[in-house]
């Protein structure tokens, strides 16, 4: 039987992030105690969420934030996916490494789920076919969907030990975008594109703007992340995006639908590393996690240019 959730702490590593921040908001609306384990506190206060400073690669703190916890979900990444394949060694030291000792610690505390926030748009590498299912060969093209991957499988072992035994789910995310995204770390296309057409800035892109992919809202993510919780499904993995191709010159056209104007573009020459085209079939997220993408791109599109729009003097 399901605990209600005011009696349920999550734990949420990396909860201070993009992806975190919409997460926290979300378990506390649905009435769970949550932890934040971070160096970054976040945005939200609320009395029951307590921000625990530091990482989970520190054991001693991470036991005691998981004392009680009956789901972790693991956002947390030591590494962004530049860094990592300028740093493999280290990736996978802290990522790979610090993921299993999140694990041991988890089977230790006798947490019942622990959910891991994947990439679906690197632990496939090139696709075969499209859209990309979970059945898709995994060939990632870089450190950072190496690492994922391992990640994944490490989950798979560790499904169903401990005296209470843990159940673990895998979450391949597409493309998140939305409001709070960091366009300092030049992640994620949406928001930077939205970020640079508000404030008059010149928008780069490497290629002619074909490359496409799959782009999910924040609120889509975070949800599927909550659903995921309690899902029957255990010991998988499961797409979430929104099921459709959207390339980058799609995003421009959405800008100039809601400004009336074009952004200002600059095409440099394409980088190897950047597969052509990735959109991820996501009807396993429907069939086990009842879950599907709501929010149109146009709208968030429009809602990021709103947010991005400079104050009235």
């Amino acid at each position: 039987m399901t605990t209600r959730a005011h009696d349920r702490i999550a734990l949420v590593t990396g909860g201070g992030g993009f992806i975190g921040q919409s997460l926290v908001g979300r378990l506390l609306a649905g009435g769970w105690t949550v932890r934040n384990l971070d160096f970054v506190a976040g945005q939200i206060a609320d009395p029951r969420l307590t921000h625990w400073a530091g990482s989970f690669l520190q054991r001693p703190l991470l036991a005691e934030a998981m004392v009680g916890v009956d789901t972790v979900f693991h956002l947390a990444a030591t590494k962004f996916p530049r860094e990592a394949d300028r740093d493999p060694l280290v990736d996978a030291q802290e990522n790979i490494i610090g993921t299993v000792m999140m694990l041991d610690q988890a089977v230790e505390a006798e947490v019942r789920r622990v959910v891991f926030a994947s990439s679906g748009g690197t632990v496939y590498g090139r696709p075969e076919r499209l859209p990309v299912d979970e059945d898709h060969p995994t060939r990632p093209m870089s450190a950072y969907g190496v690492s994922k991957l391992a990640c994944e499988q490490y989950l798979r072992l560790y499904d169903g030990r401990g005296a209470r035994p843990l159940s673990t789910l895998s979450l391949r995310l597409a493309n998140p975008y939305g409001p709070r995204q960091n366009i300092d770390k030049a992640h994620g296309a949406v928001t930077t594109f939205c970020h640079h057409a508000a404030q008059g800035r010149p928008i780069t892109i490497w290629g002619d703007g074909s490359v496409e992919r799959d782009f999910v809202h924040i609120d889509d993510v975070s949800r599927a992340l909550v659903m995921a919780a309690d899902a029957d499904a255990h010991g998988t993995q499961v797409n979430i995006g929104a099921g459709r191709g959207t390339t980058l010159n799609d995003i421009l056209d959405m800008i100039e639908r809601v400004r009336g104007a074009r952004p200002e573009v600059t095409f440099e020459a394409s980088r190897g590393f950047d597969v052509p085209r990735n959109v991820l079939d996501s009807r396993r997220a429907e069939a086990l996690l009842d879950w599907r993408a709501e929010v149109p791109l146009q709208q968030g599109v429009a809602e990021l240019l709103a947010a991005f729009a400079p104050a009235p003097e």
